[in-house]
């Protein structure tokens, strides 16, 4: 998955996962830790970035996914949803890729996701874990 495309889809996961469980999501500065295994990074692949959550975003996680969907080269789509935890499909028809995941609530301001995706390219067929944990880090910068 496309750097671009896998922040928007950890915050839009963190977003709605967090909003599922009412005001839990805080507006303000994000902090998103995630490590990627797969056969095709040995060793792993870790990344840290930093999104500002919007009062409209943390009040409408869903609204912000579906944005976020429109914009990038993946769809995000909501599967089920609980007071603390959220599960959901992805597909990215540009690469190929398709995959499923779930975050869950773990305390005000910390979400924990995981998502596992499934591509196919030149013959070779090859799965992508993730996991990543998100955190408010404060009042947003800018």
């Amino acid at each position: 998955m496309p750097k671009r495309a896998f922040i928007a889809f950890t915050l839009a996961v963190s977003a709605a996962a967090a909003g599922a469980a009412g005001a839990a999501l805080q507006p303000g500065e994000w902090e998103i830790h995630s490590v990627t295994t797969s056969p095709l990074f040995p060793g792993g692949q870790s990344a840290v970035f930093k999104h500002c959550v919007t009062p409209e975003d943390a009040a409408h996680p869903e609204r912000w996914m579906a944005r976020q969907s429109e914009k990038g080269p993946c769809v995000i789509t909501p599967v089920q949803r609980t007071e603390d935890a959220m599960t959901w499909e992805v597909s990215c028809p540009r690469t190929n890729m398709k995959g499923n995941g779930a975050a869950r609530l773990t305390a005000p301001g910390r979400v924990e996701s995981e998502m596992q995706m499934a591509a196919e390219v030149q013959g070779y067929r090859f799965q992508m874990n993730t996991r990543a944990s998100a955190r408010r880090i404060g009042p947003c910068k800018s």
